[in-house]
């Protein structure tokens, strides 16, 4: 048995979800895990794992629309810098130093990462972010400031990792020995579902589009029938039919959606990606990742992409849907099996080995 330090970023559902997944196959193989989140990771790993759970000082994120306000979130940071330290202080000291860890993982979470390198205890970064920095990738010369800011971001991160896993949905040359390409991961729910082509479309506002704004770009469609869900409400509008927060419906009117219209983030694409749903994506402004994923997704042949969702883009997005799925050697599909044989040959590298075949 081992004992192991799962961090993970407070910002983002994919993060919490797939660190849920892996997380419990350590502890079905017998270790003894110890949880370690902030804000939204907190609260979600809470639920599954109670008193596993410690709490660390999350860096936060401010917006202005559904851009990241930089200066602003840079400002927040540094002003709760004191309380950073106390409550990290207390967390190393009342919890990491008595436990012990023989590994530290991090999903992008710095603080313990950085934690694990001033103590020389080995750890493993499993996250998509790291593509930005560890894959050569082709980058579109319009967003460098983005770019520039994101790679900033990464890099600081944290160094020092024995292993880089980098879930990543097509293939990528590597920069360094220790990053090893792995294919996104779903939460097993989805991996139950049934996928049917039915007759909507699948839309998932986070742009901040007002509502009669975008029943009157979707209505233009009447033959269309379009399943949208972000504005918390249950109504239908001709061929428009919005629908209030639930995990169950999202994903059941995923797993029967002719296509899907949303933000360009990682864990959305890996289950329309593992469902076989073709998207158009609209990358949130600044952010970097979004940026890549999208020009990605497009360049694969699995959607399109554009920067605002209008007439002409949804036209070309429908004709698109009557063309087949691609078999492009470059994808990388989802596959929760091939991805937990590269972790384990990883740790495989550790001494001493630390196995995850379930007991």
């Amino acid at each position: 048995m081992a004992r192991i330090i799962y961090a993970v970023a407070g910002e983002g559902f994919g993060h919490s979800s797939r660190s849920h997944l892996i997380g419990q196959r350590f502890i079905d193989a017998g270790h003894d895990v110890m949880f370690v989140g902030s804000q939204k990771s907190l609260l979600y790993l809470k639920q599954y794992f109670g008193p596993r759970v410690k709490e660390v000082f999350g860096l936060s994120f401010a917006f202005e629309g559904q851009r990241i306000d930089k200066s602003e979130t840079l400002k927040r940071n540094l002003l709760k810098l004191p309380e950073a330290n106390r409550l990290n202080d207390e967390l190393f000291k009342q919890h990491f130093e008595p436990f012990g860890p023989e590994l530290v993982i991090s999903d992008f979470e710095p603080f313990s990462a950085w934690w694990a390198w001033r103590k020389n205890v080995p750890f493993i970064s499993i996250d998509h972010e790291h593509m930005l920095t560890l894959c050569k990738l082709d980058h579109p010369a319009k967003n460098w400031f983005s770019r520039l800011t994101a790679s900033v971001v990464t890099e600081c991160h944290y160094i020092g990792a024995v292993a880089y896993i980098i879930l990543n949905f097509f293939e990528s040359p590597l920069r360094i020995d220790s990053a090893v390409l792995a294919p996104p991961i779903v939460r097993p729910i989805v991996c139950e579902l049934n996928a049917t082509s039915g007759e909507h479309i699948l839309l998932y506002s986070t742009t901040g589009t007002e509502q009669d704004q975008l029943r009157a770009l979707l209505q233009k469609f009447a033959a269309q029938k379009f399943y949208i869900y972000g504005f918390d409400e249950n109504a239908e509008y001709e061929n428009c039919i919005f629908k209030k927060r639930s995990t169950e419906g999202f994903l059941a009117d995923l797993a029967g959606t002719r296509g899907v219209i949303a933000s360009a983030g990682f864990s959305l694409i890996s289950e329309c990606m593992y469902l076989r749903k073709k998207m158009l994506l609209l990358p949130l402004a600044g952010q970097y990742e979004q940026i890549i994923n999208a020009q990605y997704i497009q360049k694969l042949g699995l959607g399109i992409s554009a920067e605002n969702l209008d007439e002409p883009i949804i036209a070309r997005f429908l004709e698109e849907l009557d063309k087949p799925i691609p078999s492009d050697e470059k994808i990388i599909w989802p596959d929760n099996n091939k991805f937990f044989r590269i972790l384990q040959n990883e740790l495989n590298k550790l001494a001493p080995p630390i196995s995850i075949e379930c007991r």
